[in-house]
């Protein structure tokens, strides 16, 4: 753990050799640049915690290669464009949290594949457009549904009526 140091610049890309690292918990540095694709190759890894720093860039594809990871957590950094589809292949995490980011468009369809969330935290972004229905196959959720402060348009979508033990904060 490396967390709240003054750790600086770019995340090297030989962090994707450590192939049996479990966790990678760097958050509360000044950490810069996109998270590079070699992340992808750390099969093994459980827990990525990279909250409060300076990332920036588009979350990259290589991150649905995580498949054992349960938490992932990058709030309170510059992360920018759509999230992508391939999140939806981490059909193991329980806990992803990117609010205060930049990040933009739609939310896919397939956040509705990771059925093990018991929190989504997506406040303080710029996501736009409707809820997707698949939203309501999350029935694991009972920590947080955080959307707020973003820019979702269009009515509730009815199978939001399905998480019966969420705490709301749409």
């Amino acid at each position: 753990d490396l967390s709240s140091n003054s750790i600086t610049g770019p995340l090297p890309t030989e962090l994707g050799l450590l192939t049996s690292l479990d966790e990678l918990k760097l958050s509360s540095n000044s950490i810069t640049g996109p998270l590079p694709t070699e992340l992808g190759l750390l099969t093994s890894l459980q827990s990525l915690e990279l909250s409060s720093n300076s990332i920036t860039g588009p979350l990259a594809t290589e991150l649905g290669l995580l498949t054992s990871l349960y938490s992932s957590q990058l709030s309170s950094n510059s992360i920018t464009g759509p999230l992508p589809t391939e999140l939806g292949l981490l059909t193991s995490l329980d806990d992803l949290q990117l609010s205060s980011n930049s990040i933009t468009g739609p939310l896919p369809t397939e956040l509705g594949l990771l059925t093990s969330l018991y929190s989504l935290e997506l406040s303080s972004n710029s996501i736009t457009g409707p809820l997707p229905t698949e939203l309501g196959l999350l029935t694991s959720l009972e920590h947080s549904l955080d959307l707020s402060s973003n820019s979702i348009t269009g009515p509730l979508p009815t199978e939001l009526g399905l998480l019966t033990s969420l705490d709301y904060s749409l």
